[in-house]
């Protein structure tokens, strides 16, 4: 930049390059005709911000003088084409008298320099061109250059230029203002609302809308409806059927659509939607509206939206991580294993024993997972006769076998878009296990029978409570299909492991089954949560479950009983204390200690001294033994002062 020294300007040509009309004699323009009249209202030209770009600083001199006597008052110079850009965004100036022909950088390349400032926004440039320059006066008015005048300036002309320039830009600036009210205004009205044009693509979108479905700003203009709908549509509970609405409104221009729709992500909201085409005074089509309004809590649709939630509370109960009850580390171990397996489509194996709930480690994952809206099919590859089950997974064409008389679909293609559970993968035979290895390296299918192949979009969960490394050891199960499932294992652990859960989960199942049995039972009583408590559980929760059942469906009162629960789960020797709690060693002889008048606690504590004296020390013989599990003989031996490994 090169703005011009102060020592070659008169003296009111200050550091601000100020112009007044009493100080233009010294500087007549040696290019420029002076005109005696120009009509602009003062205000404006005193307020309107000159930058003059020339080389020539004689030039510039004679302008700035010229200008001044016409009253603009805030004139700026630059002759260094290359800092042109720099002046103008430190000064922002209404109006830029650019040169055509300079050298180093024309008038060209520095209007595309401003241009870049802008991004878009109005160029307020008027270009000087010599008179005999027929090209650049065509290239100049296919610019963005706003207009053009010819060397040498008339002064009148060039003010007229000027303030049409700048009444341009007034207006400009006032529709831009206009077009930001409009904006806040709607990011205020707490809808989320869009217009498209008539083609269908977005024009506009307020904050509510970009912040309904996640959307960056920078990527919304002139986005085709359809390419929206494809983003957008797994913000809702059921897509497809957004997906499908959404289309035909748009295929339909005249059609006007008024529905509730329920949201997914990021929170569970009922929304209104209306979507409505927009029409100018002469009914012509402009485009159309979409009008998102969250009715929560509308008073109106109250028994809807109650409905509707209900359902999906269902729905998470049944196979939510609500239904996986616990709080033990090795619960919070599996949740965070299954929250870092919902993001993404990663095979997953759950491991884990009979009856400690696989299946529903699975639904969890796949009802909480952006598959939601798909279809959940679990398979049970144990139940499968092994003749039939390449026919259950894959399907069957017409024919393919004796008693195939029509042809079938198999669990993959009714999987598709969702999630299939394998569970029990460890008993499927050699041939299905190399048709599912095909299966999981392709994405692809073919039917028993078929010739052709069919892809698949499934989630694949594999389940089993076999040591599959030893099957494979063994050479029961293939290396390579083992490999392809067990990319993400996740155990889920035996109740035996988390038994600070049984109270939680007891709690629980006395409840749902005194609701479903019409029973008044409330709670257990403490003899009867101290057996559940001392037992092993080689069933897990599934016969945890069957127990509680069944001893609600025993108990006459309020609370469920010892005398309720099974034979088994209960001591074979009195306890006493906690309902009894005491040890008698029924096979060994009985302790010199155990004499009338010495207390029972003695009693227990020579029975288990005695046990692991016969044991030899051995805390699992002597567990079975005194006929109780290793985890109630540890904790009495903690209570009596006795180490594990006396």
């Amino acid at each position: 930049m090169s703005a011009l020294p102060l020592d070659r300007l008169p003296a009111p040509y200050d550091n601000s390059c100020l112009y007044t009309r009493a100080h233009i004699s010294a500087t007549r323009p040696r290019a420029v005709k002076v005109a005696t009249t120009v009509n602009l209202p003062d205000e404006a030209v005193q307020a309107s911000k000159v930058l003059i770009v020339d080389d020539d600083e004689a030039t510039i001199e004679s302008l700035g003088a010229a200008l001044a006597e016409k009253g603009y008052e805030c004139i700026r110079s630059v002759t260094d084409p290359t800092a042109a850009a720099g002046v103008y965004a430190e000064y922002r100036p209404d109006i830029v008298l650019l040169d055509r022909d300079m050298p180093g950088m024309d008038g060209f390349a520095v209007m595309d320099a401003l241009e870049d400032l802008e991004n878009g926004s109005y160029l307020p440039v008027l270009m000087m061109i010599d008179d005999e320059d027929a090209s650049p006066r065509i290239r100049a008015l296919a610019s963005p250059a706003k207009d053009i005048i010819t060397k040498p300036i008339d002064v009148d002309e060039l003010c007229v230029r000027m303030g049409n320039l700048l009444e341009v830009r007034l207006l400009y600036g006032r529709l831009a203002l206009k077009e930001h009210t409009l904006e806040s205004v709607l990011d205020y009205t707490g809808e989320a609302i869009a217009m498209f044009d008539a083609g269908d693509r977005l024009e506009f979108a307020n904050r509510q809308y970009q912040e309904l479905f996640r959307l960056d700003d920078a990527v919304l203009p002139g986005m085709a409806a359809a390419d929206l709908r494809e983003r957008t549509k797994d913000t809702f509970h059921e897509p497809d059927r957004f997906e499908a609405a959404d289309r035909s409104v748009f295929a339909d221009t005249s059609a006007v659509l008024e529905d509730i729709v329920e949201t997914a992500m990021p929170a569970q909201r009922l929304l209104y939607r209306f979507s409505a085409p927009v029409l100018d005074r002469a009914r012509a089509r402009l485009g159309r509206i979409v009008v998102y309004r969250d009715v929560s809590k509308d008073a109106e649709i109250e028994e809807m939206k109650g409905e509707v939630l209900r359902l999906r509370a269902e729905l998470r109960a049944e196979y939510g991580f609500d239904s996986l009850i616990g709080d033990s580390r090795a619960m919070r171990e599996m949740f965070a294993l299954m929250h870092s397996a919902l993001g993404n489509d990663i095979t997953v194996l759950v491991q884990g024993e009979s009856g400690t709930g696989k299946e529903l480690v699975a639904r969890a994952i796949h009802v909480n997972s952006a598959r939601r809206g798909g279809p959940f099919v679990a398979v049970n590859c144990a139940a499968i006769p092994e003749t039939l089950i390449e026919s259950e997974l894959f399907g069957h064409e017409r024919g393919a076998f004796t008693g195939a008389t029509a042809r079938r679909i198999g669990q993959f293609e009714q999987a598709d878009g969702g999630t299939v559970l394998l569970d029990e993968i460890g008993e499927m035979n050699p041939m299905a296990q190399a048709k599912l290895l095909r299966v999981l390296q392709e994405r692809e299918i073919q039917r028993v029978g078929g010739a052709g192949v069919i892809p698949v979009d499934v989630r694949v969960i594999a389940a089993t409570h076999k040591d599959l490394p030893a099957a494979v050891e063994a050479g029961a199960f293939r290396d390579d299909l083992y490999y392809r499932i067990a990319v993400y294992p996740i155990p889920v652990p035996p109740l035996r492991d988390r038994s600070e859960d049984i109270p939680t989960l007891t709690d629980h199942m006395v409840r749902k089954y005194a609701a479903s049995l019409n029973k008044p039972v409330r709670g257990v009583s403490v003899g009867a949560l101290q057996q559940l408590m001392d037992y092993d559980w080689p069933g897990n929760v599934r016969e945890l479950e069957n127990v509680v059942q069944r001893g609600v469906v025993l108990t006459p009162n309020d609370l469920l009983s010892a005398e309720a629960l099974p034979a088994h789960l209960r001591p074979q020797h009195p306890l006493a204390g906690d309902d009894d709690d005491v040890l008698h060693a029924p096979s060994a002889p009985q302790s010199p200690d155990a004499q009338p008048g010495v207390s029972l606690s003695d009693t227990e504590k020579a029975a288990i001294e005695r046990a692991l004296a016969v044991t030899g020390n051995n805390v699992k013989q002597a567990a079975n033994l005194l006929k109780v599990n290793r985890t109630t003989l540890y904790r009495k031996m903690k209570r009596h002062g006795l180490a594990p490994d006396r």
